[in-house]
């Protein structure tokens, strides 16, 4: 197989980059994936929010072009202009500006918001003496990742672009305009799903080369199996991310945003329910997929407890782990 792009994985990102390129009008486009459908893929398994606040000023251009692409088809991705708001605690004064500050020197549109004008925007946010302030940003918002994912697939498609299900990129050789790669045919999805739950612990089959003239690596938590990024896995981790789904009572949160307390548990509303995660401290890097069963009673009840009278009692319905690609950096951009 030759062509003129490769592109290495196929979830939102890949899908993303295969529609761009065909819409700046190039040709010859191919894209790989272990899993097409993606039942193990981050694009499935994420809590869906966009925003403009990041660190790395890289980001934050993505991010702001991303997002108006996104308003422009709100309808295919299911974009929600809702907002974000982080909260604030007293004991974070310093670190809140410091964010106000970035999001301004970005050109980003982050507010302020004080205790009262939450209360009123949010009100059911009334457990709050130990709330200094609120940053909002009124254009971040919630996405269906998935939606999203078929939006530029079907574009990309309609522009020439061919998708290649169970395939996966082992080995990257060459340079610019002269670059090969690795390529082993799965047999079925079965064979895909394991290889994705542990790509460590498989047996390498017969692989053929395909050669491109530009190869695009968008493959994620799974981009440290592609040699010779084998190498750099001390910079490019697949770490858990856990997520729980539950509801509340006699409350509807559907015209909320992405709200994120003091103690860095997130929850937005979901389909008329609420999704909620955090950041286990000291999580293991490693392809692990399970769903802790005491994650929901352990690290997100407590913390929506001690914010608001509407979270004391809440009805846990399931729960879903997947994989984030971490960095030291928090960037995950490698190269120029």
């Amino acid at each position: 197989m030759q062509c003129q792009f490769l592109i290495l994985g196929g979830g939102i990102v890949g899908s993303a980059v295969a529609y761009e390129l065909s819409r700046r009008g190039q040709s010859d486009i191919h894209v790989i994936d272990a899993d097409l459908e993606g039942e193990f893929s981050s694009t499935e398994r994420n809590a869906g929010g966009v925003r403009h606040l990041w660190q790395h000023p890289v980001n934050v251009e993505l991010a702001r072009h991303t997002i108006a692409l996104f308003k422009r088809y709100k309808e295919e991705v299911g974009f929600q202009e809702h907002g974000y708001l982080w909260l604030q605690k007293k004991s974070q004064l310093e670190s809140g500006k410091t964010l106000l500050e970035q999001a301004r020197r970005n050109r980003t549109e982050y507010h302020r918001l004080e205790v009262d004008e939450i209360l009123r925007r949010y009100p059911f946010l009334d457990k709050h003496d130990d709330l200094a302030f609120g940053i909002f940003g009124p254009h971040d918002g919630l996405i269906n990742s998935n939606a999203a994912k078929v939006f530029f697939r079907n574009e990309a498609k309609a522009k020439g672009v061919r998708f290649h299900d169970h395939k996966w990129a082992r080995q990257l050789t060459g340079d610019a305009g002269r670059v090969a790669v690795e390529v082993e045919t799965l047999g079925d999805r079965e064979t895909a799903q394991g290889r994705l739950k542990a790509p460590e612990a498989a047996t390498k089959a017969p692989a053929e080369a395909w050669r491109a003239e530009k190869v695009i690596v968008s493959l994620g938590a799974w981009a440290q199996q592609l040699s010779p990024f084998t190498e750099l896995r001390s910079v490019l981790e697949p770490v858990r991310r856990q997520i729980s789904f539950f509801e509340a009572e006699n409350f509807s949160f559907s015209s909320f945003g992405m709200v994120v307390d003091t103690s860095r548990v997130y929850f937005h509303p979901e389909g008329g329910k609420l999704l909620s995660g955090f950041v286990t401290p000291h999580e293991k890097p490693g392809y692990n997929f399970n769903y802790d069963p005491s994650f929901f009673e352990d690290n997100i009840w407590p913390a929506l407890y001690e914010r608001s009278t509407y979270f004391e009692r809440l009805k846990h319905i399931s729960g879903w782990a997947g994989m984030y690609n971490y960095t030291p950096d928090k960037s995950g951009i490698l190269g120029d």
